[in-house]
């Protein structure tokens, strides 16, 4: 089976393309509204895209016609030529139009803010410093980002750009997880405790599922699962189904003097052990010092915090701030697609050392989750679509 994409202006409208080009037992894999943003928002309009699968050996897709780069086939070489001058044309035109359309939209933007608000005389880096802060970049590393561009009234939208990209590129990079030992072959005898930290409904339990399926279903490796979160049934439930889907085993743990014992069972038949702890409010003291009590209880275990983007940054930065106190920790950032502000995550890697592991950009288990890639956050900041 083969995959292609379609886009257009309707639904309608590429599922008609599919079934001219495809046939009807074509497969329609996904159908979504792609809305460009920050910078391309400006040049180009929503679209839908539809992807579909087929079978290559019942549908054979036409060749597309040579460009007219390429060798003329026709004997009719003014014709060859004259089509090339037209197609020239109205690409220098349409270019002209974008550049006049963008240089009118950062006048707009910054005229909007009030001539008092305006940060920069550049119009094109005021322009970006806006964008970054729509965002949820802080204004502070938003200077510390375009303070090498602020030097002189430059307009080449495509240099300035690329420097900004580098450096962000260059905060992230250093928050980047590199040497996750779930990612390791796990050759010791004993099974390897990973623990998973956070306050409710951040999407412990679902990250738990898509770092496990993929241990067991692709590295062929035995999970076992222990949750501590007693005070939601449905929490204990949802694990419970996902172990037996993955033909795992679950134990709950009621009083900390449960932890070893259980511990003890998992580790003869497994080469993991995942805790799923109960969200927990890291303004309440008495919960911070029960996550204590449990972190003491269980040997070298590699822990992760997992924090969803949708939060502000103060928030996140007291989360963070907090559970630092007393314990090591790598961050999973969750629920990226339902954010409108991933600049905190730029903020976070540009104020604390903790490193970033992995982010969810969906539901769908095991396939919604990533190794951090601080190429593919600079590309949302700047306008490019996650996926």
């Amino acid at each position: 089976m083969k995959v292609k994409k379609y886009q257009g202006e309707t639904e309608e409208q590429v599922i008609e393309m599919a079934k001219k080009e495809l046939g009807n037992d074509a497969i329609v894999l996904s159908i979504k509204k792609i809305t460009p943003t920050g910078i391309f928002s400006i040049i180009k309009k929503p679209y839908i895209e539809l992807t579909a699968s087929y079978d290559e050996n019942k549908v054979k897709l036409e060749e597309k016609p040579k460009s007219f780069f390429s060798k003329a086939s026709s004997n009719n070489l003014d014709d060859k030529l004259k089509e090339k001058d037209n197609t020239i044309q109205r690409l220098e035109k349409r270019i002209a139009e974008l550049e006049s359309y963008l240089e009118k939209a950062m006048k707009s933007l910054s005229l909007e803010k009030g001539a008092n608000n305006t940060k920069y005389k550049n119009q094109l880096v005021q322009f970006i410093y806006e964008m970054l802060v729509s965002k949820g970049v802080n204004p502070a590393v938003c200077s510390d980002i375009l303070s090498s561009v602020d030097k002189d009234n430059n307009q080449n939208i495509d240099l300035i750009v690329k420097v900004v990209y580098n450096k962000i590129i260059e905060i992230l990079d250093k928050a980047v997880c590199e040497d996750l030992v779930i990612e390791k072959d796990n050759k010791s005898k004993e099974a390897k405790s990973i623990v998973f930290l956070g306050t409710t409904g951040v999407g412990k339990t679902t990250t738990i599922a898509k770092l496990s399926s993929e241990l067991i279903m692709n590295k062929g490796k035995k999970v076992g699962f222990i949750t501590s979160d007693t005070y939601r049934i449905a929490a204990v439930e949802q694990l419970k189904t996902y172990a037996e889907i993955l033909g795992s085993q679950v134990e709950v743990v009621y009083t900390i003097d449960d932890v070893k014992e259980k511990i003890k069972k998992l580790n003869l038949i497994n080469d993991y052990i995942f805790f799923d702890t109960a969200g927990r409010s890291h303004k309440n003291e008495k919960n911070m010092e029960e996550i204590k009590e449990l972190l003491k209880e269980i040997e070298n275990p590699e822990i992760y915090l997992v924090i969803s983007s949708t939060s502000n940054f103060e928030d996140i930065e007291n989360i963070i701030n907090t559970y630092s106190k007393f314990t090591k920790f790598n961050i999973i950032f969750t629920k990226i697609d339902e954010t409108d502000t991933i600049g905190t995550i730029l903020n976070i890697a540009h104020k604390t050392k903790n490193k970033i592991a992995y982010v969810t950009v969906g539901q769908n288990v095991p396939s919604d989750i990533e190794k951090f890639s601080g190429e593919k956050i600079a590309k949302v900041l700047l306008g490019s679509m996650y996926k």
